[in-house]
């Protein structure tokens, strides 16, 4: 993983873990006082709510060809019932974003971990498509939800903390995610029934939420901290998506897509064109998630090293890379291997987009983010659905070299928006 993002890891396990979590748990009161202890115990609590994103929605990815055996439908059904996920998230992303003022940040997390844990075990035990459908819908509701309340959290809690943390917030993300799925494709291999594996992530859950929403942003808390944003501009103009914000939605759109590719049917390319055993099929997300995670936890140093726009052009080439090995792999081992180029290649454009985000002035930053989160996670919770419905027609191998080409035009898409903030 390389020693800059061991050494990165380590400095925040001593000092807002260790130091956070001690001084949440045994002196509320000083923490409430004591502002950089606060600052702690928010950046925990932001790190804790995307390790949860990413612990809980990966943790389905394994069970997906379950589901698929269980329901005995094909790509295209399975696709279209895959989508009731983003109809979900596609109604909860803008509701959620007007609500954040009014409710705060820390609600909006509670409601969806609720959520979430309740929904996972019951994603093992849907017998019909129907009953099936409605629990994907909700499921998804609650990730869309939780993808932007934390989202919005974590640029205030960055502008407070007065240094870049997006690119190891979403580190944290991919670290629940690489856990996630490496704790559930163990359990069973172990042979472990799909039912038990996802109620031990679900007890998981419970416990990370003890520490992650009471110390989340509230309403109040907010306010004090996003005046600024309020009066950055008073005019309609700038509620409405420049041609900037939408460029960068683009760039997440198309990256999280193929995020969201590699967790619901790198199970499925495996089992089916490779015949690989169901209970070793998340490996694929796996070395996904591994290479995604080292990358994000390196991210720092190596924008430091490259800069950004070097950064994004390499990311891009490596992810495509990956993405056309995945195509021509000859063997699953070098389908694992491309997987991995491509969570590497994946690991650091959301995260720069997002700070670049942060920086723009096109557009009010709490609508510019509400808008590329919808279209970002748009692109993580329908696409696998459209994934699998061109594939049944198609063939996978297909829709990922389509994948491949969307990867590319990310070149094209990060040089105008450069134009756009010049």
């Amino acid at each position: 993983m390389g020693a800059f993002a061991w050494n990165a890891f380590l400095e925040w396990i001593t000092s807002d873990l260790i130091f956070g979590s001690t001084r949440m748990i045994f002196y509320s009161r000083a923490v409430r006082a004591d502002t950089q202890v606060q600052l702690a115990s928010q950046r925990l609590s932001t790190r804790l709510a995307f390790f949860s994103l990413g612990f809980a929605t990966a943790a389905w990815a394994p069970l997906i060809p379950f589901a698929q055996q269980r329901l005995h439908l094909n790509h295209a059904d399975f696709g279209l019932l895959l989508l009731c996920t983003g109809l979900g998230a596609i109604l909860a992303m803008p509701t959620t974003g007007l609500l954040i003022y009014r409710l705060g940040c820390k609600t909006l997390i509670a409601f969806a971990l609720i959520l979430l844990l309740t929904l996972l075990p019951v994603l093992a035990l849907g017998t019909t498509a129907l009953t099936m459908a409605v629990i994907l819908f909700f499921f998804g509701t609650a990730a869309g939800s939780l993808g932007v309340a934390v989202n919005f959290q974590a640029v205030i809690v960055e502008k407070n903390s007065e240094k870049p943390m997006m690119s190891g917030f979403h580190g944290m993300c991919s670290l629940g995610g690489l856990i996630g799925v490496m704790s559930v494709t163990a359990l069973l291999a172990f042979g472990v029934t799909p039912f038990v594996s996802i109620i031990s992530i679900s007890m998981i859950l419970v416990l990370i939420g003890l520490l992650t929403v009471p110390y989340a942003l509230s309403a109040h808390q907010q306010k004090n901290t996003s005046q600024d944003d309020s009066h950055q501009s008073i005019d309609t103009a700038k509620k409405r998506p420049t041609l900037l914000v939408i460029l960068i939605g683009l760039i997440c759109f198309i990256s999280f897509l193929s995020e969201g590719a590699a967790m619901d049917w790198s199970g499925i390319y495996l089992t089916t064109q490779y015949s690989m055993n169901a209970a070793y099929a998340g490996l694929g997300y796996t070395f996904f998630a591994i290479a995604m995670t080292s990358g994000r936890l390196f991210g720092q140093k190596a924008l430091h090293l490259l800069g950004e726009n070097k950064l994004i052009n390499s990311s891009v080439i490596c992810a495509f890379i990956g993405l056309a090995t995945i195509v021509v792999a000859p063997h699953w081992i070098f389908v694992l291997i491309g997987y991995a180029l491509l969570g590497l290649g994946s690991a650091n454009i959301v995260p720069i987009m997002f700070s670049r985000l942060g920086k723009q002035s096109t557009m009010q930053k709490a609508a510019a983010l509400s808008c590329v989160s919808t279209m970002a996670y748009t692109g993580s919770l329908t696409g696998p659905a459209l994934v699998g419905v061109i594939g049944e027609y198609i063939g996978l191998s297909l829709v990922f070299t389509g994948l491949a080409i969307m990867i590319i035009s990310i070149l094209m898409l990060n040089y105008f928006s450069q134009l756009q903030v010049k």
